[in-house]
């Protein structure tokens, strides 16, 4: 189902020391030829802000109408089919269910999505989040399913948001969150989607909206394996600190009870997560030793198989007085530590900026840019070069920089150019016989 592949940053660290040694790793995952060949069936709420606000106008347009437009093209989106379920649910103040999920009738969800005008009110996004929730847990955890929240304000609700969020996760439910304007929490936005591995944007320009649409129905439908879950157990003297998802896009993953949930991995590219360990309390002998055992689990909706146990893989290092040996580092895992540290260097320097830091922060956003550049980002490059620009300009970079400049070093992330080539979706035994492994 799932060809793993997993390494670490160094396979050598120092012996004969307790002191805390980090060593990051890199989980790299691929769908194997016969499950990338299907399509997941797929379940989409889509949850639309009409409190107020969303009346006002941006770049001459307004926010709801332009909102309204974007809906009724994903529901023509060609990458949709009848079997496909949607629901369409509003919040303001309260929250309706205007379409129950159901399997995907154009002509009526248009209807539906034209209904949105009737309502306004104050942003109760919660109550929103509760009926998606409702709709959506009726289907299985295997479906690929998507909760796409639209919203422009700061909601009453937060708490109960973060509560939600942590019971869609557990239905295997993304929520890709998308804000318009400056009003509008983005860490609250982020924290939703990294808690449900999904994504959160930012809308430079309202126009986007359709784009941001249309990539998530593309995403979804390609997301052939679903529910990947992950147990790890130590040694004694190892401790787990944190995973991340690090392409397609970054993503902190929770780490609550085992086994840990990673979402769902989609045919035709890879998805890369990074593991980071510390080693420590434990002057170990020059030897090689496991250090872990990691055992995952994942469905195949598209061949009918549901939580299949992958063979554990084992994390070993060699512990040595070989200076030489320990300062060896592996260029393609540190590529993907470096694209978690980008996000890191942006969130730091919006930081300074509140605090008045001009110089501190415009050396930051230089330090990120540099990154970004030897990693050949060029998208992430550009960001931080306009903010950089604003800043030499203004002495500040205005709120919807700072916005979009956030967002963007959580969703354009991109592949190491030290990962070997790999032919999409060969199988273990295929890959084993080309290699010789």
């Amino acid at each position: 189902m799932l060809n793993l592949v997993l390494k670490p940053h160094r396979t050598h660290l120092k012996a004969q020391t307790a002191e805390p040694q980090k060593l990051f790793v890199m989980l790299r995952c691929i769908p194997e030829r016969q499950v990338a060949q299907t399509r997941p069936p797929l379940a989409l709420a889509l949850v639309i802000d009409t409190s107020g606000s969303m009346r006002d106008e941006v770049d001459n347009t307004i926010k709801l109408e332009r909102a309204i437009q974007a809906a009724h093209k994903l529901v023509d989106d060609p990458d949709l089919c009848p079997e496909d379920k949607i629901t369409i649910i509003q919040f303001d103040d309260e929250s309706r269910v205007l379409l129950p999920i159901s399997p995907l009738q154009r002509g009526k969800a248009h209807q539906v999505i034209d209904t949105l005008r009737q309502y306004s009110g104050g942003t109760q996004m919660g109550k929103g989040m509760r009926n998606a929730l409702n709709q959506l847990g009726k289907e299985p955890p295997e479906v690929a399913k998507r909760l796409i929240l639209l919203t422009d304000g700061m909601t009453f609700d937060e708490e109960d948001c973060r509560a939600l969020a942590i019971q869609l996760a557990e239905t295997n439910t993304p929520i890709i969150a998308i804000g318009i304007g400056e009003e509008y929490n983005q860490d609250l936005l982020i924290e939703l989607s990294d808690t449900t591995k999904g994504r959160s944007l930012h809308l430079q320009d309202i126009q986007q909206l359709d784009q941001f649409f249309s990539q998530e129905v593309q995403q979804a439908v390609r997301e052939v394996v679903t529910d990947l879950r992950l147990k790890v157990q130590v040694v004694r003297g190892v401790t787990l600190d944190a995973i991340t998802r690090v392409y397609p896009n970054l993503v902190e993953v929770p780490l609550g009870e085992q086994p840990y949930r990673l979402g769902n991995i989609p045919a035709g590219d890879y998805t890369v997560f990074i593991l980071e360990f510390t080693v420590s309390g434990i002057p170990r002998l020059p030897s090689r030793v496991r250090l872990a055992q990691l055992t995952l689990w994942a469905s195949a909706p598209g061949l009918k198989q549901r939580q299949v146990e992958f063979p554990p893989k084992e994390l070993f290092v060699t512990f040595t007085n070989d200076e030489t040996a320990i300062a060896q580092i592996d260029p393609e895992v540190l590529d993907y530590v470096q694209q978690k540290n980008v996000d890191n260097l942006v969130a730091q320097a919006t930081r300074l900026l509140a605090q008045g830091k001009t110089q501190e922060a415009r050396q930051t956003l230089q330090y990120a840019q540099q990154i970004t550049q030897r990693l050949n980002n060029l998208g992430q490059t550009r960001l931080l070069q306009n903010a950089l620009e604003e800043l030499n300009r203004t002495g500040t970079i205005s709120e919807n920089t700072r916005r979009t400049l956030r967002a963007g070093g959580r969703t354009m992330t991109v592949k190491s150019g030290k990962t070997e080539p790999l032919e999409i979706g060969m199988s273990g035994e295929e890959i084993r016989k080309a290699t010789g492994a």
